[in-house]
């Protein structure tokens, strides 16, 4: 912000970037114009801007440890289906403030025109999505898990419970933010899960820790209905007609998911955005619904839940896609991912 326009009440900082690549001051403030956007659109729509954070870091996991009160944050912390490098990422704090994080890529001064422009669009969009998290943080409309619940429910209603609210923000997301975003396709989605499982067992084999395997196994499927979620989300702001055409024959997506779609649907029919406050009921029984779907789900693909034991379903390790399976096996997005998490920052660092 700049000349007489007044300084939002959200806090703004900067960590981890060199200066030279992001013409961002902080006192007296001086901002590229993207994120001035950013910064005035955070403000203007969460309830209580005094109470979240801005923070512009070109070194993304070392953000995430630094504002996380979950220390292990960092080594769950990954980058996104088809976004090459992790955008942006809202923590919450246990006292009901938040922290926004933004990557300082998208607001580089040294890049062509063209790159630019579509960094622009990514940031708003990205911003626009981080902000539906901040307002049902701040409205009291985030997951809780009972204190009483068991370790499979703490693993798939909790579950359950995020991926209805990535659901809320991405329907919050409107069309004009849309533009030339990297696809949510299900065929993508259900190739690098089968991929990701079959890895999973395989490297179970090795290791023999059943503590890992139910961690890989269940986050696997989880990263899969969340994609899947986001492109029901796309299709509800820019309907198509193709979102399930492409994987209609897939032995994948019969096995795992074409009999429980219609289900999962009618969950997220009763869904609504992320400004809007939902009765506490309401959410814990679509989070515990969709549980349901999420553990039938995993019989279908090949893992059973009993009470707190989990099995693999002989068939899975029996077939053929299994058995061409190496423990280093990679997709193409796999590797892109790889090649992203070993890309430099902006040549800054964290300190405390």
């Amino acid at each position: 912000m700049t000349g007489g326009t007044p300084q939002p009440l959200v806090e703004l900082l900067v960590e981890g970037v060199d200066l030279e690549l992001v013409d961002v001051t902080v006192e007296p403030p001086s901002v590229p114009t993207t994120l001035a956007w950013c910064w005035a659109h955070l403000d203007r729509s969460v309830p209580d801007p005094a109470r979240v954070r801005l923070v512009v870091t070109g070194y993304m996991a070392g953000s995430v440890e630094r504002w996380s009160p979950d220390k292990d944050a960092t080594g769950t912390h990954t980058v996104e289906h088809g976004a090459g490098l992790s955008a942006g990422k809202t923590i919450r704090l246990p006292d009901g403030r938040a922290v926004v994080l933004l990557h300082a890529h998208y607001f580089r001064k040294d890049l062509e025109r063209d790159q630019t422009e579509v960094n622009e669009l990514i940031a708003r969009r990205v911003l626009v999505h981080e902000t539906q998290h901040v307002v049902m943080h701040q409205n009291r409309q985030v997951y809780q898990p009972d204190a009483t619940a068991s370790f499979r429910d703490l693993n798939l209603v909790g579950g359950a419970a995020a991926i209805i609210e990535e659901y809320r923000a991405e329907i919050s997301v409107g069309e004009e933010f849309r533009r030339g975003e990297p696809l949510w396709e299900p065929a993508a989605i259900i190739a690098d899960l089968q991929a990701n499982l079959d890895t999973a067992v395989a490297t179970y084999q090795g290791h023999r820790s059943v503590d890992r395997l139910v961690f890989e196994v269940t986050s696997c499927v989880l990263i899969g209905w969340r994609g899947l979620a986001y492109a029901a989300a796309r299709d509800v702001v820019v309907p198509d007609g193709r979102l399930l055409s492409e994987v209609s024959t897939d032995p994948v997506w019969l096995r795992g998911f074409d009999d429980f779609w219609p289900a999962f649907t009618a969950v997220l029919e009763r869904i609504d955005p992320a400004d809007a406050v939902m009765s506490r009921q309401a959410l814990d029984d679509a989070a515990a619904e969709f549980a349901r779907i999420l553990g039938v789900s995993m019989i279908g693909l090949g893992f059973r839940w009993q009470g707190d034991m989990f099995a693999i379903e002989p068939w899975f390790v029996e077939t053929s896609t299994y058995a061409a399976a190496r423990v280093d096996a990679v997709t193409a997005m796999q590797r892109l991912r790889m090649k992203w998490a070993r890309r430099p920052a902006l040549g800054g660092r964290i300190t405390s």
